[in-house]
């Protein structure tokens, strides 16, 4: 039986970020995915010059829509860039209007280092604040989670913190919270990075490892498209975080091996054939 993953994220021609990520991965787990672009670009936005974009304007709603008219049933729904607040809001009618047991994992992107990216409207906090009911899983980092929960944000957070802004998301109506890019120890902080994860039904939990010495673009999009995965299929957050981290590892092991331009975000490609080998296993014990 074929199962449908609707996933709402811009859709770059070049570079394995957003869309151009999660499409190949999900589909690797044997998810047919139905794509809505919030915004289509010639490339990802950090580093290339002269970027087209096309913004879907009017027919974001109507796609939407017409999926709406031919009643397709989503096994989960995917959220991540959002082109403009106005979508935010057309997701929420949306999500409203369909079956509220479908599984939503919403990746909030759209801050960074204490403030909204540039092009951001001021009212982008606000919209997600009413989007964070839908979530069984969100997936911030920590500028997003305080500017959804009007937490006040510094460089200095830490685990004293990561409790308490996590609460103010599970207030919001989210199930499960997945902070990204933290720290479980002081004294390890410039070494270490990870995931802090919460529910308030569970003990909190840290997934870390080592920090690596080079960045890529597009790690983020890369691991909810894991956690996605392993979560439709009926694995725990905290599974599906581990696992995730463990591809996440393996990829960035790719990509410093071989001669490629970094700005074309993480190499995951040399690692699908293993994780789809999984999917395999893990499909024939279900």
């Amino acid at each position: 039986m074929s199962e449908q993953v609707l996933v709402i994220n811009d859709l770059p021609g070049v570079a394995k970020v957003a869309g151009m990520s999660n499409l190949p991965i999900l589909e690797a787990a044997q998810f047919e995915v139905a794509l809505l672009p919030t915004l289509l670009l010639s490339t990802h936005t950090l580093g290339y010059p002269g970027i087209v974009k096309h913004y879907l304007n009017e027919s974001f709603d109507a796609i939407l829509a017409h999926w709406k008219d031919l009643d397709i049933q989503f096994k989960g729904t995917l959220t991540g860039y959002f082109a403009d607040s106005r979508q935010i809001t057309t997701v929420i009618d949306y999500l409203d209007s369909v079956d509220r047991a479908m599984p939503v994992i919403i990746d909030p992107i759209m801050a960074d280092f204490g403030k909204l990216y540039a092009g951001f409207s001021e009212d982008f906090p606000e919209k997600f604040r009413k989007l964070v009911k839908y979530a069984d899983i969100i997936v911030p980092n920590l500028t997003e989670a305080c500017l959804i929960t009007d937490y006040p944000y510094s460089d200095d957070l830490g685990p004293e913190d990561y409790p308490k802004i996590a609460q103010k998301l599970c207030d919001l109506g989210a199930k499960n919270v997945v902070l990204t890019s933290v720290y479980q120890n002081r004294d390890k902080r410039e070494g270490e990075t990870g995931y802090y994860i919460y529910s308030e039904d569970s003990k909190p939990f840290y997934h870390m490892h080592e920090k690596e010495d080079v960045w890529f673009k597009g790690v983020g999009d890369i691991s909810v498209s894991f956690i996605t995965a392993y979560y439709l299929l009926g694995y725990s957050v905290k599974e599906a975080v581990i696992k995730s981290s463990d591809y996440i590892e393996k990829s960035l092991r790719h990509s410093t091996t071989v001669e490629r331009d970094p700005k074309l975000g993480i190499y995951f490609e040399p690692i699908i054939p293993e994780f789809s080998n999984e999917i395999d296993e893990i499909r024939r014990s279900l």
